[in-house]
């Protein structure tokens, strides 16, 4: 075989993977279109906020924050009736006031994302590569399981290093996982940015309801930990529950 040819050969081979590649999650963007709604809805989001610090020695507990937010979503947008913080502990008089609580428990677009989430799940799915497909099992349960890698891992970071220059280095790595009828049943997410002096690691975890053909968040719990300057540790971690009312 000629240079040409082989280039050739190699050429289509690439156009063929990335095609296989690609199959899954056109697949599953038609799934998430179809699992959208208009309808009217409406749920109730239990939110936790919980926070801990450690500096050096110095342990500090934090604090945890507990409430509950209705949500009604319809054609004229999504709208947040009762939002009550109803406990809050604190382990450490350093956070001040435990009774005082830091805003609203949701926000309109986290509340969007809840009850829509083929929205942007369609949208995190742009550009991402498939490296892996495989049967697997959730909780118990015969699933397909997906794991996505974002164009935003760089050959530094898998290397274990930190940037040299311009944009830090993140890493973006996802597994879904899909039921019987294609749709989520799952979904965790990591990404890490890392940098000469800190590292912060964001994780999301995820799990799906179905309220008449229509997707929806279960559970969100996510978490962003990192490690910086004179050995400071320190973790926020925020968990919303949704029920279907």
């Amino acid at each position: 075989m000629n240079g040409q040819a082989l280039r050739m050969a190699v050429a289509g081979g690439l156009l063929i993977a990335s095609a296989l590649a690609a199959e899954p999650l056109q697949e599953l963007r038609g799934r998430l279109l179809a699992a959208r709604s208009e309808q009217p809805i409406r749920v109730t989001v239990e939110v936790e906020l919980a926070h801990k610090e450690k500096a050096g020695r110095l342990h500090r507990e934090g604090f945890k924050r507990r409430g509950r937010v209705v949500v009604d979503a319809s054609l004229k947008g999504v709208h947040l009736w009762e939002q009550v913080w109803r406990s809050t502990t604190s382990g450490s008089s350093f956070w001040g006031d435990p009774k005082t609580a830091p805003g609203p428990l949701l926000a309109e677009a986290d509340a969007r994302a809840l009850v829509d989430p083929a929205e942007w799940l369609g949208i995190l799915l742009v550009g991402s590569t498939v490296v892996d497909d495989q049967t697997s099992t959730w909780e118990g349960k015969p699933a397909r399981l997906l794991v996505l890698r974002s164009p935003s891992l760089t050959a530094e970071l898998e290397a274990g290093k930190t940037s040299k220059g311009g944009e830090p280095p993140v890493a973006d790595e996802m597994k879904i996982w899909l039921g019987a009828d294609g749709l989520p049943l799952a979904l965790e997410r990591t990404a890490l940015l890392r940098l000469a002096d800190m590292e912060t690691t964001q994780r999301q975890t995820l799990t799906f309801q179905q309220s008449n053909g229509r997707l929806l968040v279960a559970q969100s719990t996510e978490t962003s930990s990192g490690t910086g300057p004179s050995a400071t540790q320190g973790s926020d971690t925020k968990t919303m529950k949704v029920t279907v009312d």
